[in-house]
């Protein structure tokens, strides 16, 4: 007797919760689905979506192939409804936009709306969110749509990166990545991991397959890749080279983030890696071309101080991308003689300079491991450029 009283109040706690209607579903919606397929993916769904209003993702509903990333990309609507203010709280913000089966036939496309209505003002689209329903027994899971979306792309292993593509690779550059890969870890003191890198033409398309087939807070932005993230990458413009990133990615390995200083950081990425962005022609930009620059700017401003300079991080390569900063130029350069002079034990120190107040931080650890300061600042790291 007693089980049946608490199952009716299960029973009726579940009904009063999803009457609230977590997503809504329009009568107009055409579905494809037979009734009782219908009535377990309404209820997966909302489930699903009411956990995610919560903080939650829910694991058990995730499909297994891609769990982890994407737990990860539903992390962002986490963050959206944790950020909600109250009058967000009481608008019905999401909606079932669109359904359709797959070839196979226990997965269907689906898309959810977010929006953002003010008082007395006209509704904000804030995502569109892709994802794919997978009908699993008596319940539906869901998953991110890369794997939907590149079922087509080829496939190519250069050591221990696989590439995944349309139609055609740069394979010099596929080999000095995964050269880089080995190498940056080798001097982090860690094992090279293996990883998935598609090749994406912009941010954009790196959305899509990441299932926001629109998101008002990156809209227009184009020149990012992103990764790493569960063993996967995606690139940036199109180039195979992930270096920049990939020692963030070791760095982060061994060290703690409250302590990494993000100067130091940036300037060995630079160093090891590249400058992240890609120049007019599509080719990833090295720290030896940027010093270069460097060289030209001091020649042309020799008035200029290069601790402003460096301090200030003014724009002076827009002429190659106008992204690439002259601050991590600069801190690479210092980077580089403290590797020569010092060794990996004094790129962890500096590596671990401190997170907060960076520049004052980032400058005593330099003082300490090779004298650099202030006052000498402008002398010696001009002299650093000047042998590079």
């Amino acid at each position: 007797m007693l089980k049946k009283i608490l199952n009716l109040i299960f029973f009726f706690c579940y009904t009063l919760v999803f009457a609230q209607e977590t997503v809504i579903i329009p009568k107009f919606l055409f579905n494809p689905m037979d009734s009782i397929t219908k009535q377990s993916f309404n209820k997966s769904l909302e489930s699903f979506f009411f956990e995610l209003t919560k903080g939650k993702v829910n694991e058990n509903l995730l499909t297994p192939k891609r769990k982890k990333l994407t737990s990860s990309q539903l992390q962002k609507l986490v963050d959206y409804e944790i950020r909600k203010d109250s009058l967000a709280l009481k608008y019905k913000d999401k909606k079932l936009i669109n359904i359709y089966p797959l070839s196979d036939k226990n997965k269907y496309f689906i898309s959810i709306s977010y929006n953002y209505q003010k008082p007395n003002s006209e509704t904000i689209l804030l995502y569109i969110v892709n994802l794919i329903a997978t009908k699993d027994n008596d319940k539906f899971t869901f998953s991110i749509p890369l794997d939907y979306l590149t079922r087509y792309w080829k496939t190519q292993t250069f050591g221990n990166i696989t590439y995944h593509f349309r139609n055609f690779i740069n394979t010099d550059r596929a080999k000095i990545f995964n050269k880089k890969n080995s190498e940056i870890a080798n001097k982090l003191g860690v094992l090279p991991e293996k990883f998935d890198f598609y090749m994406t033409e912009n941010f954009q398309e790196i959305s899509e397959l990441l299932g926001y087939g629109y998101s008002l807070f990156s809209n227009g932005k184009y020149r990012d890749g992103y990764g790493v993230d569960s063993k996967t990458i995606f690139a940036i413009m199109n180039n195979e080279d992930f270096s920049h990133d990939i020692f963030h990615y070791y760095s982060g390995k061994i060290n703690k983030r409250s302590n990494r200083n993000w100067i130091t950081e940036e300037g060995f990425a630079y160093l090891w890696g590249n400058a992240y962005y890609t120049d007019k022609k599509g080719e990833m930009i090295t720290h030896k071309r940027l010093v270069v620059e460097l060289k030209k700017y001091l020649s042309k401003n020799p008035s200029i101080s290069l601790y402003k300079l460096f301090k200030s991080n003014k724009k002076i390569f827009t002429n190659i991308a106008p992204e690439s900063s002259v601050r991590s130029t600069i801190s690479g350069v210092i980077a580089k003689e403290i590797e020569i002079k010092k060794g990996n034990k004094a790129i962890l120190k500096l590596i671990n300079a401190g997170r907060k107040n960076k520049l004052e931080n980032y400058l005593k650890t330099i003082n300490q491991l090779i004298g650099i300061n202030k006052e000498n600042f402008n002398v010696r790291v001009k002299k650093l450029i000047e042998k590079y």
